[in-house]
């Protein structure tokens, strides 16, 4: 009996100990489920600024060219105009995205209490206000000013959230004449108040107050609540974002700056290897975001193609936002990237159908030769890189590497070529004027040429294709179209072209109906996408048929947690969602 109890008591204790461990995988899986869900709604706001930024740069370009007020100039300042709001409203935009997309019904209310939360904490944290009060008097600068009888008055200016500015002779720094307000909560700002927003009106949506206040309840309690909601938050940006914005525009003066090669080369290396490593996991969004939407650069604004310089001292928040507007310290977190997706990748992707049996070459490049062609024109890179990342890992640690090798070139170069989507031809070709500006700017027209580009791509494809090529045959890598021949593969390929020709339907439905089949109706609980990849939520994203999935035509999969997928389609990956979710909406019915 009393071994029974010792038995009994030890089982007991087990189970306990596995209950506690399970709660840290859910909570992990949790975690890595909102990341996804943060990383799917950024692609709302970034997907406006490609067709932005071509009217912006072709806007900017006429104005310059033509005679001021003439027909040209009228006409270019028409096209540039709507071209420039969406990089002067950023924040705004994020707001909306994040609640938009983070909002289970995705309905419109969410998102005009996205665009008063933020306006809120934009409020309290604007010149003369919260920040102010608390830090008016730490780390001052002072500025003298002489009345019309010539007594000298002092104003004191806290360096925390002001920047001197100077007197005619501005390269001397020692005559301070005024200074600029620089605190802006920016992207940052737009995005806490977007999630804030979205949490809120999830769970207060279908509140239920008295019936004298009943007007007041259901989704218009959610407005109130963000209101009372902005105080706290924007007394909390006032306390915390001014040493973290100093701290920042320190960081980014210093790494973006074309004269300073010796902290600029290493400081992108290392931005452009992590960005490349986090890809798998999606977490590449919310890097670029502080780099691209919000890291604080100062410099000059030039004009394009001719250099000159229009206005001095700016500060614009985000590489990205930087180049648009000219700014003489920008591009450097961009310009890298051009070889890699319009000569490196699509290289890769060459390689990978050479290294491929030679009855499988044709069926390989018929997929891998479009999406290198996709890499080549948008910069669109994901159906490549994730072709081999999930079959052989090894070769992203070699892409990774060979993006900072060449990000470094570039930064050593001074090249500076920005883009409103993604590096590729597109964007260099509507960046090249900027670029040209900037590199006249720079008085290094030979060094700063954007037309490197176009042979540091050259260069780079040469260097992926004999790396790759080499690296899959040393190692004898299964990439595509060099699987293993065995009885298992054959019966498996046997079975997906039979499913294959059950399907009915367009393309786009026939990948929807196999991947539907591999995860099974029941285990859905969302559909989601992003510019490449479906975004799933599964209720157990271990009940999946893999190779099933791979024989769709996706480029590979990755689980996040145990509910999260992401399953990369391509560039129509939008089509394929669309399709999943009829088809499911269907077999529910």
């Amino acid at each position: 009996m009393a071994e029974a109890k010792v038995s009994i008591a030890k089982s007991e204790k087990k189970v306990k100990v596995n209950k506690t461990n399970s709660s840290g995988p859910n909570a992990w899986s949790k975690f890595l489920t909102l990341l996804q869900e943060l990383g799917k709604t950024l692609q709302f706001p970034i997907a406006v600024l490609p067709f932005a930024a071509i009217l912006n740069r072709f806007g900017a370009l006429g104005m310059e060219l033509a005679d001021e007020h003439s027909w040209g100039w009228w006409i270019s300042l028409i096209i540039q105009k709507p071209g420039s709001i969406p990089f002067d409203n950023l924040p705004l935009l994020f707001a909306i995205g994040c609640a938009f997309g983070l909002a289970k019904d995705h309905r419109g209310e969410v998102a005009l209490v996205a665009v008063i939360f933020y306006l809120a904490i934009a409020a309290l944290t604007a010149e003369g206000t919260l920040p102010e009060m608390i830090y008016s008097g730490v780390n001052r600068f002072g500025v003298t000013s002489k009345d019309a009888t010539g007594a000298e008055t002092t104003t004191w200016f806290s360096s925390l959230f002001y920047v001197p500015t100077y007197g005619a002779d501005e390269s001397t720094k020692d005559t301070i004449v005024g200074a600029q307000y620089v605190l802006n909560i920016g992207v940052l700002g737009g995005i806490v108040a977007g999630c804030l927003s979205a949490y809120f009106y999830n769970r207060l949506k279908d509140i239920k107050l008295p019936t004298a206040l009943s007007f007041f309840g259901g989704r218009r309690f959610v407005p109130m609540v963000a209101i009372a909601a902005s105080i706290p938050v924007g007394l909390l940006f006032a306390i915390v974002w001014p040493w973290i914005q100093f701290v920042l525009m320190k960081f980014g003066n210093a790494v973006a700056n074309p004269t300073n090669p010796a902290v600029a080369i290493p400081g992108t290396m290392v931005y452009g290897i992590l960005n490349r490593l986090l890809l798998p996991f999606g977490l590449h969004q919310i890097l670029n975001t502080f780099f691209w939407f919000q890291m604080p650069l100062t410099g000059d604004i030039v004009s394009p193609s001719t250099g000159n310089v229009t206005a001095t001292g700016a500060i614009v928040n985000g590489d990205i936002n930087a180049f648009a507007k000219g700014l003489s310290t920008s591009g450097l977190f961009q310009s890298g990237f051009f070889p890699i997706m319009m000569g490196g990748l699509p290289l890769a992707a060459i390689a990978m159908i050479m290294a491929a049996r030679k009855e499988k070459r044709k069926e390989v490049a018929g997929f891998l030769g479009g999406v290198a062609g996709v890499s080549f024109l948008s910069g669109i890179t994901e159906p490549i890189e994730f072709s081999f990342v999930f079959i052989a890992p090894v070769l992203l640690g070699i892409h990774a590497i060979l993006t900072g090798i060449f990000v470094g070139i570039t930064t050593a170069m001074s090249i500076q070529v920005g883009f409103g989507f993604s590096a590729g031809f597109i964007d260099y070709a509507i960046s090249f004027a900027q670029s040209w500006g900037l590199a006249k700017y720079h008085d290094n027209l030979w060094l700063s040429n954007p037309l490197w580009i176009l042979v540091l791509s050259a260069a780079a494809g040469a260097v992926y294709f004999f790396v790759f090529l080499f690296v899959i045959k040393f190692m004898k890598l299964q990439t595509p179209g060099r699987e293993l021949l065995d009885e298992n593969a054959i019966n498996n390929s046997t079975k997906q072209d039979n499913t294959k020709s059950k399907v009915s339907g367009d393309k786009y439905a026939q990948k929807a109906s196999i991947i539907l089949d591999a995860i099974g109706s029941d285990n859905f609980v969302s559909i989601d996408n992003c510019a490449t990849r479906l975004r799933l939520i599964l209720k157990d994203n271990s009940k999946i048929d893999d190779a099933k999935i791979k024989s769709s035509g996706a480029f590979g999969l990755k689980r996040l947690g145990s509910e999260g997928l992401q399953i990369v389609i391509g560039p129509d990956v939008e089509h394929v969602a669309n399709a999943l979710k009829n088809q499911l909406s269907l077999v529910k019915k």
